[in-house]
Protein backbone atom coordinates (compact mmCIF):
# COMPACT_ATOMS: atom_id res chain seq x y z
CA UNK A 1 0.00 0.00 0.00
CA UNK A 2 1.19 3.75 -0.58
CA UNK A 3 1.29 6.16 1.67
CA UNK A 4 -0.50 9.15 0.40
CA UNK A 5 0.40 12.21 1.91
CA UNK A 6 -1.93 14.16 4.24
CA UNK A 7 -1.74 17.54 3.41
CA UNK A 8 -3.00 18.70 6.36
CA UNK A 9 -0.59 16.96 8.46
CA UNK A 10 1.74 18.94 10.64
CA UNK A 11 5.13 18.52 11.80
CA UNK A 12 4.73 18.79 15.46
CA UNK A 13 8.36 19.98 16.27
CA UNK A 14 8.35 22.73 13.91
CA UNK A 15 5.23 23.81 15.56
CA UNK A 16 6.97 24.03 18.93
CA UNK A 17 9.92 25.54 17.80
CA UNK A 18 8.26 28.22 15.98
CA UNK A 19 6.36 28.81 18.86
CA UNK A 20 9.08 29.35 21.26
CA UNK A 21 11.01 31.65 19.11
CA UNK A 22 7.79 33.74 18.47
CA UNK A 23 7.74 34.70 22.03
CA UNK A 24 8.38 38.12 23.59
CA UNK A 25 12.07 38.70 24.65
CA UNK A 26 12.08 39.56 28.44
CA UNK A 27 11.32 42.67 29.97
CA UNK A 28 14.40 42.15 32.07
CA UNK A 29 16.46 42.21 29.08
CA UNK A 30 15.17 45.39 27.81
CA UNK A 31 15.57 46.86 31.29
CA UNK A 32 18.93 45.55 31.33
CA UNK A 33 19.85 47.17 27.59
CA UNK A 34 18.00 50.38 28.40
CA UNK A 35 20.54 50.50 31.91
CA UNK A 36 23.78 49.83 29.07
CA UNK A 37 22.53 52.84 26.72
CA UNK A 38 22.03 55.39 30.24
CA UNK A 39 25.45 54.13 31.36
CA UNK A 40 26.78 55.08 28.26
CA UNK A 41 25.32 58.15 27.92
CA UNK A 42 26.35 58.89 31.21
CA UNK A 43 30.14 57.56 30.57
CA UNK A 44 30.17 59.89 27.24
CA UNK A 45 28.76 62.84 29.20
CA UNK A 46 31.26 62.88 31.51
CA UNK A 47 34.33 62.50 29.27
CA UNK A 48 32.84 65.18 27.10
CA UNK A 49 32.36 67.48 30.14
CA UNK A 50 36.25 66.69 31.10
CA UNK A 51 37.42 67.64 28.10
CA UNK A 52 35.89 71.27 28.06
CA UNK A 53 33.57 70.49 25.02
CA UNK A 54 30.66 71.54 27.25
CA UNK A 55 30.48 75.29 28.71
CA UNK A 56 29.64 75.76 32.04
CA UNK A 57 26.62 77.86 33.30
CA UNK A 58 29.11 80.13 35.33
CA UNK A 59 32.49 80.93 34.56
CA UNK A 60 35.26 82.56 37.09
CA UNK A 61 36.91 84.97 34.70
CA UNK A 62 40.94 85.20 35.90
CA UNK A 63 41.89 87.71 38.40
CA UNK A 64 42.84 91.14 37.68
CA UNK A 65 45.63 92.77 38.73
CA UNK A 66 45.43 93.76 42.79
CA UNK A 67 46.90 96.85 44.84
CA UNK A 68 47.92 96.04 48.18
CA UNK A 69 46.13 97.99 50.92
CA UNK A 70 49.01 98.47 53.17
CA UNK A 71 51.35 100.18 50.70
CA UNK A 72 51.01 102.89 48.56
CA UNK A 73 50.29 102.61 44.31
CA UNK A 74 53.53 104.41 44.10
CA UNK A 75 55.53 101.85 45.68
CA UNK A 76 53.86 98.51 43.92
CA UNK A 77 55.77 100.34 40.02
CA UNK A 78 58.22 97.86 38.71
CA UNK A 79 61.77 99.14 39.17
CA UNK A 80 64.24 99.55 36.57
CA UNK A 81 66.27 96.69 35.93
CA UNK A 82 70.52 96.45 36.48
CA UNK A 83 72.23 97.57 33.25
CA UNK A 84 75.61 95.74 34.79
CA UNK A 85 76.36 92.62 32.68
CA UNK A 86 78.47 91.04 35.88
CA UNK A 87 75.57 91.31 37.93
CA UNK A 88 73.39 89.86 35.00
CA UNK A 89 76.35 86.44 34.81
CA UNK A 90 75.72 86.35 38.64
CA UNK A 91 72.49 86.75 39.43
CA UNK A 92 70.22 83.72 40.08
CA UNK A 93 66.65 83.06 38.83
CA UNK A 94 64.52 85.12 41.47
CA UNK A 95 62.15 83.71 43.84
CA UNK A 96 59.21 84.91 43.49
CA UNK A 97 59.06 87.88 46.38
CA UNK A 98 56.14 89.13 45.54
CA UNK A 99 53.02 88.03 44.57
CA UNK A 100 49.14 89.14 44.34
CA UNK A 101 46.41 87.26 45.86
CA UNK A 102 44.62 85.16 43.67
CA UNK A 103 41.06 82.58 44.49
CA UNK A 104 41.77 78.60 44.78
CA UNK A 105 41.02 76.66 42.48
CA UNK A 106 38.83 74.46 44.33
CA UNK A 107 36.38 77.70 45.17
CA UNK A 108 33.04 76.87 44.08
CA UNK A 109 31.29 78.22 40.88
CA UNK A 110 28.47 81.22 41.76
CA UNK A 111 24.74 79.70 41.89
CA UNK A 112 23.45 81.02 38.87
CA UNK A 113 19.61 82.58 40.32
CA UNK A 114 17.07 80.47 39.21
CA UNK A 115 14.62 83.88 37.93
CA UNK A 116 17.63 85.36 35.94
CA UNK A 117 18.35 81.71 34.38
CA UNK A 118 14.46 81.29 33.46
CA UNK A 119 14.58 84.59 31.95
CA UNK A 120 17.86 84.48 29.92
CA UNK A 121 19.17 87.09 31.67
CA UNK A 122 23.46 87.49 31.68
CA UNK A 123 26.18 90.01 32.62
CA UNK A 124 29.81 90.31 34.37
CA UNK A 125 29.82 91.69 37.82
CA UNK A 126 32.82 92.66 38.94
CA UNK A 127 33.54 91.88 42.77
CA UNK A 128 36.26 94.09 44.82
CA UNK A 129 37.15 92.61 47.69
CA UNK A 130 40.04 92.49 50.69
CA UNK A 131 41.96 89.86 51.63
CA UNK A 132 43.68 89.41 54.58
CA UNK A 133 47.01 87.38 55.38
CA UNK A 134 45.00 83.98 56.03
CA UNK A 135 43.15 84.33 52.43
CA UNK A 136 39.75 84.78 53.57
CA UNK A 137 38.00 87.89 52.28
CA UNK A 138 37.10 90.55 54.82
CA UNK A 139 35.34 93.38 52.88
CA UNK A 140 33.17 92.10 49.70
CA UNK A 141 32.00 95.24 47.55
CA UNK A 142 30.43 95.33 43.99
CA UNK A 143 32.96 97.75 41.86
CA UNK A 144 30.92 96.99 38.72
CA UNK A 145 27.09 96.07 38.59
CA UNK A 146 25.85 93.48 36.39
CA UNK A 147 22.87 94.96 35.58
CA UNK A 148 20.86 92.73 37.39
CA UNK A 149 20.04 92.87 41.39
CA UNK A 150 19.99 89.02 41.53
CA UNK A 151 23.40 88.25 39.59
CA UNK A 152 25.39 90.83 41.77
CA UNK A 153 23.76 89.32 45.07
CA UNK A 154 24.84 86.00 43.46
CA UNK A 155 28.35 87.15 43.07
CA UNK A 156 29.09 88.83 46.19
CA UNK A 157 27.90 85.42 47.79
CA UNK A 158 30.17 83.36 46.27
CA UNK A 159 33.38 85.46 46.45
CA UNK A 160 32.40 85.83 50.19
CA UNK A 161 33.09 81.96 50.63
CA UNK A 162 36.03 81.69 48.65
CA UNK A 163 38.86 81.23 49.94
CA UNK A 164 42.22 82.89 48.34
CA UNK A 165 46.38 82.58 48.21
CA UNK A 166 47.10 85.03 49.83
CA UNK A 167 49.23 87.80 48.51
CA UNK A 168 53.34 87.81 49.22
CA UNK A 169 55.13 91.09 49.89
CA UNK A 170 59.00 89.91 50.72
CA UNK A 171 58.85 86.88 51.73
CA UNK A 172 55.14 87.38 54.31
CA UNK A 173 51.64 86.71 53.77
CA UNK A 174 50.08 89.94 53.71
CA UNK A 175 46.57 91.80 53.60
CA UNK A 176 45.78 92.97 49.59
CA UNK A 177 42.54 93.83 47.28
CA UNK A 178 41.57 91.89 44.51
CA UNK A 179 39.04 92.46 41.89
CA UNK A 180 37.31 89.18 40.87
CA UNK A 181 35.05 89.58 37.53
CA UNK A 182 32.31 86.54 38.09
CA UNK A 183 30.88 85.76 34.32
CA UNK A 184 26.76 84.75 34.16
CA UNK A 185 26.15 83.26 31.15
CA UNK A 186 22.75 82.12 30.55
CA UNK A 187 22.08 78.84 28.04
Amino acid sequence: MSQVPNQYHVDDTAAVESRHDSRPVRPLLWWLLAVAAVAAAAIWFTSQRSAGDIAPLVEQAPVEETVPVDEPAAATAPRPAATSTASKRTAKPAVAQHRQARPLASNVTPKYPPAALRSGIGGTVLVRAEIDASGKPVEVKVARRSGNRDLDRAALNAVRSWRFEPAMRDGRATTSVVQVPVDFKPI
